[in-house]
């Protein structure tokens, strides 16, 4: 963990013994993860007897809206001087599952004019902002495992309750896929067991994040594997590019791709897979991988991206039909590299 030990964690508590007022914040297009950091966080802050807010840049997908706590969320886009208010009468600031001001929009340009402490909780390489604290762990399969240790380090697992629980549970669930990657460490298994002790009921969760689909969601991803998943000759990788027409005649949300990119990592021989998706605002490349093959070092190279060994992404301007077609020239210079690299 990216901190200064005991001293950190001792400043954090002062923080929360002396601040009544606190914001959390997460990045655009919120997943399980970022919304299970901060509603189980906001949770335990409550808990405390501490006023709590989570903010998000933009509105969560609606596959979310049985998390508890969600309906409280206050979203930037859409009421931006309540939101402004809100953050100004904050004694802390707490940045969870981001570690760059980009990835939050146009609520990065308010964080970054506030004078008051911030808290980065995060578990994604290479931060680029620089808060009062940080709380750091790329090694962790999720935030919200990083915020389930930091609340133990703080000796305040007592008020993890169920709803807290419920929400850091499905975060580990939904960056793990359902702990099938990013999961080999067996301190994961201890958190996930002592969240289903304190109430996390499970067939519940699971059916929540995994049968909570629409037909559009469905029959777009139909669509995905079916006419648009290319297997790249002589290269172990799949891509699925789906254009901004595309899209929008399956009528398309956010999140209704979450999760696409990992269908095509079932083939026996690709180790690498990518969804690229036409945006009004970005072309949008998501990447996953098999075992050592580490996409966000290529993420990084080529794309100023990044994220795990085996989940990385970017959001870069350009042509749809020309990044599609550099990508996988991209993928096969870095592939070329990876394999003389892995040989040695």
């Amino acid at each position: 963990m990216t901190d200064n030990g005991n001293n950190d964690i001792e400043r954090l508590r002062q923080m929360l013994d002396e601040g009544q007022r606190f914001v959390l914040t997460c990045h655009t297009n919120p997943d399980g993860d970022a919304l299970g950091s901060t509603l189980g966080l906001r949770q335990v802050l409550i808990n405390l007897g501490k006023e709590a807010t989570v903010v998000t840049p933009d509105l969560p997908p609606s596959f979310y809206s049985w998390m508890p706590g969600i309906k409280t969320i206050k979203i930037y886009e859409r009421d931006t001087e309540t939101c402004d208010r809100i953050i100004d009468d904050a004694d802390v600031v707490l940045m969870l599952d981001y570690n760059d001001l980009r990835r939050v929009k146009t609520l990065g340009v308010k964080l970054s004019s506030v004078e008051k402490p911030m808290v980065m909780i995060d578990h994604h390489t290479d931060p680029q902002s620089s808060p009062t604290l940080i709380f750091s762990r790329p090694d962790a399969p999720a935030t919200c495992e990083v915020v389930y240790q930091l609340v133990r380090s703080l000796g305040l697992e007592q008020h993890i309750d169920a709803p807290a629980a419920t929400n850091l549970y499905a975060g580990i669930l939904t960056d793990t896929g359902g702990l099938s990657y990013n999961s080999d460490d067996p301190e994961i298994y201890l958190t996930v067991a002592d969240l289903l002790r304190r109430g996390v009921d499970k067939p519940w969760v699971h059916d929540k994040v995994f049968n909570n689909k629409s037909l559009r969601r469905l029959r777009l991803l139909g669509y995905a594997l079916g006419r648009k998943m290319q297997r790249i000759e002589q290269l172990p990788l799949a891509v699925i590019a789906l254009s901004a027409k595309e899209l929008e005649r399956f009528h398309y949300n956010t999140g209704d791709t979450e999760g696409f990119v990992n269908f095509p990592l079932q083939a026996r021989d690709v180790i690498g897979t990518a969804l690229i998706l036409e945006r009004p605002d970005a072309i949008k490349i998501s990447t996953r991988s098999k075992g050592n093959f580490p996409v966000n070092e290529f993420a990084a190279q080529y794309y100023n991206g990044g994220g795990h060994r085996n989940a990385a992404g970017a959001n870069i301007e350009g042509d749809f039909e020309a990044t599609v077609e550099e990508f996988i020239r991209n993928f096969s210079e870095f592939y070329a590299k990876w394999l003389k690299k892995e040989s040695k």
